[in-house]
């Protein structure tokens, strides 16, 4: 995985933050109607939190591999939220869609596969993680 490809193309998202973040939504809105009543009306609150756990983990992509624990917890968090196995390609999706869209001629097949690789990587430990470590 080219993590420096993965931290610098995340920049480029951070720059217009709630604009991505909202594009997400719809995307995923749009694409699968049955997850909107998962979320809140106002998704305010949401869009902020979403962007700065994903602002989170690919600041420290480098050492998830060590220090797993904050995307273990959003994975309890979303598992109690009533998050499933089948939710997270479908949240994917949208995630690969925003970055493209935001990319624009930037977006290549490379880093697409870059940006699969990692959402999978971290989608992975959060189904695993859905129940507390004893």
């Amino acid at each position: 995985m080219n993590i420096e490809a993965l931290q610098s193309s995340w920049q480029n998202v951070e720059a217009v933050g709630p604009e991505a973040v909202e594009y997400f939504y719809n995307h995923l809105f749009e694409a699968h109607p049955e997850v909107r009543g998962m979320f809140a009306d106002d998704l305010t609150e949401q869009r902020a939190r979403f962007l700065a756990g994903l602002g989170r983990i690919l600041t420290n992509v480098q050492t998830l591999g060590e220090d797993p624990s904050f995307v273990q917890q959003l994975g309890r968090h979303h598992a109690q939220l009533g998050v499933v196995a089948d939710h997270y390609p479908v949240a994917g999706a949208s995630l690969l869609a925003t970055l493209e869209h935001f990319h624009g001629d930037a977006w290549t097949e490379e880093l697409a596969q870059t940006w699969a690789a990692a959402y999978g990587a971290v989608a992975d430990l959060m189904i695993a993680a859905k129940e507390p470590v004893a």
